[in-house]
């Protein structure tokens, strides 16, 4: 079988392209189909630089790098663009346009949704971006348009999948991500006594609330953003005394990590963070995004007795080995049945 893999834009190493790596294994003779590629980016290049990649037209433009936001409303037409007349399979892992793709019928289009495209259907927290919602609400369209060439939906999360639902009308089965287990076998955990924050720079994370509260409080507080180190986040999350998660999240891998570590973790009672963390077992939510709210679920999981075994067995789900068994059978299933 002939199988190909999309994705949205090889610029950064997160979840999503962690994720990648792993279909890359399922999948290990598949190209890479992608908008645009930094091979100078040390980790994609030691993860992907082996790999057969096609990249669409934005990656001939000068200073692409950028313009990286400002070529927005070309995204989906690049994706348009890539032929995929010889494969059998091709895979969209995706959360913004690389599902756009458009395949003939002897194809089947299997999109691996993690969420629809946040800043459009205003799921980071922006309520109105002004002038720019006349061209948001035609980019809208094309999404809703673009979601009816996908053959069949997987999400990422029982919260991706209400995504996949409400936005597209579309019924889709969960097969949750992973975390590499491997990172974390051999590290030492320890009581630093400060708490940690492991997430993008982005306002929807909310990292400012952690800041305040922990601040109000007297707590110490470490927050890794930006760019990602594997090792840093390893050597964080092992000295921190619990994980705060005080945004919407998507699924939330770091909450994982965190509790692969032995971690409690602190979240705020919304999102992916649910499906990730079991109250009063590996962690404690928070019910409103408040200092208040935060400071006193943060003042309960000093008393609150969390064990690390739990919160080792409940990452333990999330392995790679089970993304592979649960992967590989959805496809299965679907090959099966078209």
């Amino acid at each position: 079988m002939r199988v190909a893999l999309v994705h949205d834009d090889l610029v950064q190493w997160g979840g999503a392209e962690r994720v990648l790596q792993g279909l890359c294994e399922i999948y290990p003779n598949a190209p890479i189909f992608t908008s645009v590629y930094d091979s100078s980016h040390p980790e994609l290049s030691k993860r992907f630089g082996s790999k057969k990649v096609f990249t669409s037209f934005l990656q001939k433009i000068p200073g692409w790098k950028s313009l990286y936001k400002a070529l927005l409303p070309l995204y989906g037409v690049a994706f348009e663009q890539f032929d995929f007349s010889d494969f059998d399979l091709v895979i969209s892992n995706t959360t913004r346009f690389a599902k756009a793709i458009i395949t003939k019928p002897q194809t089947l289009h299997l999109c691996y949704l993690h969420t629809p495209p946040r800043f459009l259907w205003h799921l980071s927290g922006e309520k109105d971006y002004g002038i720019l919602e006349l061209l948001l609400t035609n980019l809208r369209i094309y999404d809703q348009i673009s979601a009816t060439r996908v053959d069949h939906f997987l999400a990422g999360s029982k919260n991706a999948k209400r995504r996949i639902k409400k936005i597209y009308d579309s019924n889709s089965q969960v097969v949750y991500p992973f975390i590499d287990l491997d990172r974390f076998k051999g590290v030492e955990a320890f009581d630093g006594g400060y708490l940690a924050v492991v997430a993008r720079n982005s306002k929807y994370k909310r990292i400012d609330l952690a800041e305040a509260a922990c601040k109000k409080v007297g707590l110490p507080l470490k927050v890794i953003s930006g760019n990602l180190d594997d090792e840093m986040v390893v050597a964080v999350l092992a000295g921190c005394s619990a994980l705060i998660i005080p945004g919407i999240e998507d699924f939330g891998l770091s909450s994982l990590e965190a509790q692969a570590l032995g971690k409690p973790v602190v979240a705020f009672r919304e999102g992916g963070a649910m499906e990730t963390v079991i109250d009063d077992k590996t962690g404690i939510f928070f019910n409103d995004q408040t200092e208040e709210s935060l400071i006193a679920a943060l003042k309960k999981i000093f008393t609150k007795k969390i064990s690390s075994e739990d919160c080792k067995e409940n990452a333990g789900r999330f392995s790679k080995e089970s993304f592979t068994t649960n992967f590989k059978r959805e496809v299965d299933s679907l090959l099966y049945t078209s």
